[in-house]
């Protein structure tokens, strides 16, 4: 794994070393193969090499068709030979509203733009559809990003001709398209351009020269959103949050402090700052993720801190609490052992830098998260993407507490001789 494709990265490096990053890749190649149709409607060449490199870092190796420049209908619909005889696992539509066959005019009366937005949408559920039929495989399609200019101003909503209002309208089909069929999923390039600036994102001169649907320097964003998604597909994102406590889940030492000291709650910024980032955290651990404690500090001090009555996070929020004076890399390590789990599938939060250079050194397997304030914790976790949810079942909620009753078993276990005598400890009865 190459820590120059780890969130966050260079865009500007990752562009100018490709064939460098890809050389280091291949040296120690394994992985899942994974077979990819991209279906543009703009130059995809970059796009695709830069999706190597991430894929490749997350342990997927990736083989690819390309249709030919704004080919993405023609491929979808009718086929081609070497598409056919591709057999993709995974389809990517790489679309934007350049893309946009159907526009309206101004003036053009509703009823009249409602037509054409039927029409616009037809056109791609055409294409799932075909595709769906043929391979039965994943789909990945943009959704459409606003433009650059606004011909109405404010107009542009609200209006029935106005694109904004338009490709808004386009973009809910395709989310509803998206909430009724499974193996169907949303690049949400709307959100990703948006954060990235709008102005920053349509580099018209690189739409006159390469015909990009975005600025190059864009594109390694674009390309690590997009591995996100195949990732979490593939069963590849990550299933376990540990934390540190002090400074990270409150302000201020709890051992030093005490748990009225501490700062967590609505009395002051700071405070309000670390109850958003205990929100946050506490959000994920509802869509299946693991919440542990990695902390050094002594057990009853860590307890009291969770316990204090402002905080959202509790004890009972977490699958396994290290609260002791060991080296964290050797409590992470033996987390893992207990939750059965490999150290790949854990993503560490610090806001010291030494402890997450030192877990970096030792188990580099383990994504971390450095930070100076709640804020850039909460934006870390989320860019980040190691979390990306694809699929979300009610036994997802559950999970953490499956995970800490095979934990308590486990402990369980060590204290008695023999696996019989455990056995036997449980006092089970079969009917």
């Amino acid at each position: 794994m190459l820590t120059e494709l780890n969130y966050p990265f260079d865009s500007d490096q990752i562009i100018s070393s490709k064939k460098k990053l890809l050389r280091l890749l291949k040296e120690h190649e394994s992985g899942t193969p994974l077979k990819i149709a991209v279906l543009g409607g703009s130059t995809t060449s970059d796009i695709v090499k830069t999706l190597e490199l991430f894929l490749r870092n997350r342990g997927i190796i990736p083989s690819f068709y390309e249709s030919e420049y704004a080919q993405y209908w023609s491929d979808a619909v009718f086929g081609t030979p070497k598409l056919d005889a591709f057999k993709p696992e995974l389809v990517f539509i790489h679309t934007c509203a350049r893309n946009i066959e159907e526009k309206p005019t101004v003036g053009e009366d509703a009823k009249s733009v409602s037509e054409k937005l039927e029409r616009e949408y037809a056109r791609y559920e055409k294409m799932w559809s075909v595709l769906s039929e043929k391979f039965g495989c994943v789909i990945i399609q943009n959704n459409f990003e606003m433009p650059s200019t606004r011909l109405l101003g404010n107009r542009e909503v609200g209006c029935a001709f106005g694109r904004i209002d338009f490709i808004t309208r386009l973009n809910v089909k395709l989310y509803d398209f998206a909430q009724t069929h499974a193996n169907f999923y949303i690049h949400d390039i709307n959100y990703l351009s948006a954060a990235y600036g709008l102005e920053r994102w349509h580099e018209l001169r690189h739409w006159h020269l390469y015909k990009y649907a975005m600025s190059v320097s864009a594109i390694p964003e674009f390309a690590y959103s997009l591995s996100n998604i195949i990732c979490s597909v593939m069963g590849k994102n990550k299933k376990v949050l540990a934390l540190d406590l002090d400074n990270t889940l409150w302000g201020g030492v709890i051992g030093d402090d005490g748990q009225s000291g501490i700062e967590i709650g609505h009395e002051t910024h700071e405070g309000q700052s670390y109850l958003a980032l205990q929100k946050f955290v506490k959000a994920h651990k509802e869509l299946g993720v693991l919440l542990t404690v990695c902390s050094k500090n002594d057990p009853e001090n860590a307890l009291d801190g969770l316990n204090h009555p402002d905080g959202v996070l509790k004890p009972s929020d977490f699958t396994l609490i290290k609260a002791n004076w060991n080296e964290k890399s050797l409590n992470l390590e033996e987390t893992a052992r207990e939750l059965n789990l490999l150290p790949e599938s854990f993503v560490f939060a610090d806001d010291n830098p030494v402890e997450c250079d030192i877990v970096k050194a030792q188990v580099p397997e383990i994504m971390t998260i450095n930070f100076e304030n709640p804020e850039e914790c909460i934006r870390a976790i989320d860019k980040c993407g190691y979390f990306e949810v694809t699929n979300l079942s009610a036994d997802d909620a559950k999970r953490g507490e499956m995970y800490a009753a095979n934990a308590q078993r486990a402990a369980a276990e060590k204290k008695f001789a023999s696996y019989d005598d455990f056995l036997a400890s449980l006092e089970m009865s079969a009917v």
